[in-house]
């Protein structure tokens, strides 16, 4: 078997056929592109400990991934579905309803998905995202943060794609007009 190389494309389906047979630099490749943006969907979801939420899913993954058929984007749609599913566990298991944004999303090194949070963050768009309900915060941080499309989004919420985008586009007005009140662009509005 030979080896992978330090960066490898995106949509490599060999990448998940390998992980599937136990490979680990296949494995050491997928967690370094997928960790950061599912620990950054974690943290926007308020998740105490993003790192162990992103370590559970991966685990969860390599170990359910002999059921897994798909492509690259599917397979990140997968994950986000794993991501998902284990937040609401969590909030069930605790108790807690809603999820909470933490007031410093950055890392000490943040990826180029958590600098994307910490700039909504000082926009004020992280707090303006504590008025959309958890369905409209999923949607819209998966289509934003995770770069999942319509369809993907909707696989790993258990909504159709139209659905999924009539969200967005509620969440998305919601947010708009917060920002507004806020403050926020209003001399592009002027």
């Amino acid at each position: 078997m030979t080896a992978l190389p330090a960066k490898e494309s995106g949509t490599s389906p060999e990448r998940i056929e390998r992980a599937r047979a136990g490979d680990a630099a296949a494995w050491a490749v997928i967690v370094t592109e997928l960790g950061p943006v599912i620990r950054g969907y974690a943290r926007a979801r308020g998740v105490a400990d993003p790192d162990d939420l992103t370590q559970d899913v991966f685990t969860a993954a390599a170990q359910r991934i002999s059921g897994f058929r798909g492509d690259w984007p599917a397979f990140r749609s997968w994950l986000f579905a794993i991501a998902y599913r284990q937040i609401v566990n969590r909030y069930r298991r605790t108790g807690r309803a809603t999820a909470s944004l933490p007031a410093e999303l950055a890392a000490e090194d943040p990826s180029p998905e958590e600098e994307v949070v910490a700039r909504l963050d000082a926009g004020g768009a992280a707090a303006a995202l504590e008025i959309l309900d958890d369905l409209e915060r999923d949607v819209v941080l998966m289509r934003v943060l995770g770069g999942l499309d319509a369809a993907a989004v909707g696989e790993a919420i258990g909504k159709r794609p139209g659905h999924v985008r009539v969200i967005q586009f509620r969440a998305m007005a919601k947010l708009r007009e917060e920002l507004l009140r806020r403050g926020y662009g209003a001399e592009e509005t002027a």
